[in-house]
């Protein structure tokens, strides 16, 4: 019995080592196997008919369109892992009508490093305690009054 109970425990231990993949954002669908788009052509209506809205529009260029797709896959605690990464930007000039598509993949992104430092904020700063504790005894004001005064 004792052998069975082992078993089962690691066979249910092995359960967490399993990846899990997932994918983010416009996925082709079955008959599709390109974001396709004639300069000239198409225009931002035609764009929405075929594709649906883009995952983003530029925030400094409203007539830049992006439609971003990507999957990661993640194994137990370790930092999920991108494997692919694809990324159509369509630029329209000013009456609407495509000018420009460009692809973009996994090897022309860049590493980010982000800074860790943090800003300091005035005022008090609580221990555990007094974060638990502040509130215990006051009571609450009655409607139409005014409560205490922070800092009180």
């Amino acid at each position: 019995m004792m052998r069975i109970l082992l078993l089962a425990l690691v066979f249910a231990s092995l359960q967490a080592c399993v990846s899990v993949r997932s994918s983010h954002g416009y996925v082709l669908e079955r008959d599709q196997q390109d974001l396709t788009a004639e300069a000239g052509f198409d225009t931002k209506d035609s764009i929405l008919a075929k594709y649906g809205e883009p995952s983003m529009i530029g925030v400094f260029d409203r007539n830049a369109w992006y439609y971003l797709y990507s999957t990661t896959q993640t194994r137990a605690f370790f930092k999920p892992r991108t494997n692919a990464r694809r990324v159509v930007a369509i630029k329209f000039d000013e009456d609407g009508s495509v000018t420009e598509i460009d692809e973009y993949d996994l090897a022309d992104g860049e590493e980010i490093r982000t800074v860790s430092r943090e800003t300091p904020t005035r005022g008090k700063t609580l221990n555990f305690w007094e974060q638990l504790l502040g509130n215990v005894g006051a009571l609450p004001a009655a409607i139409g009054e005014e409560g205490p005064t922070p800092g009180q």
